[in-house]
């Protein structure tokens, strides 16, 4: 399986294994597939990198916003289509007036492949709204800070072929990162509730 490094690799094929092969359950897919939630507390830098739309993305303009945050590539063809679909569902709870205050964003672990062109095509596929949701890449070096500075394991086993963390992390307003979500199908309800929590604290 790609999209997962290290030992979460053979529990997590047996998960997906398992949901394919058994009966159909009443359980979401979430609860099938277990997602580890922690309370952190990280300061997140200040990056820069390039948008689906070509135009320069500025970390720093998030300030005051809650940042819902997931890494994914393209090609990814397990982990990463349940992490940007339960990422789409977070997008679609969110009220008229908490979409001003939230913004999402998918930083790609595959900058070879992963293109402004090749990453719009992918958004449009789940029903994306570009308002408040952007696509990253950028140069690798660039990448490689970001993935570090949210503790983001990558490794290219080929070309189209990553190994990486499948996280999802939320960032308050003051730039902290304070939930993350590791796994491949975070519960975008309990997901929700950690964003509102959040969007309440002055």
């Amino acid at each position: 399986m790609r999209g997962i490094r290290g030992p979460v690799l053979a529990p997590v094929m047996g998960l997906v294994l398992l949901a394919l092969l058994s009966p159909v359950r009443a359980e979401p897919l979430h609860q099938q597939l277990k997602t580890e939630r922690r309370e952190v507390h990280v300061p997140i830098n200040d990056f820069t990198l390039i948008d689906q739309a070509g135009r320069r993305f500025e970390f720093k303009a998030m300030s005051g916003k809650v940042v819902v945050v997931s890494f994914s590539y393209t090609s990814c063809s397990d982990v990463c289509p349940l992490i940007t679909a339960a990422a789409r569902q977070v997008q679609g709870g969110l009220s008229a007036a908490e979409r001003k205050s939230v913004h999402l964003l998918t930083v790609t672990t595959d900058p070879e492949i992963d293109s402004p062109e090749i990453l719009t095509a992918y958004a449009r596929r789940y029903g994306v709204e570009f308002a408040n949701w952007s696509f990253l890449t950028g140069r690798e070096s660039e990448l490689k800070k970001v993935w570090k500075n949210f503790g983001v394991g990558v490794k290219r086993k080929g070309r189209g072929i990553i190994d990486h963390t499948p996280l999802t992390a939320i960032v308050d307003r003051n730039k902290q990162m304070r939930y993350v979500y590791i796994g491949p199908s975070p519960d975008p309800k309990r997901v929700l509730n950690d964003v509102r929590a959040l969007l309440a604290r002055p």
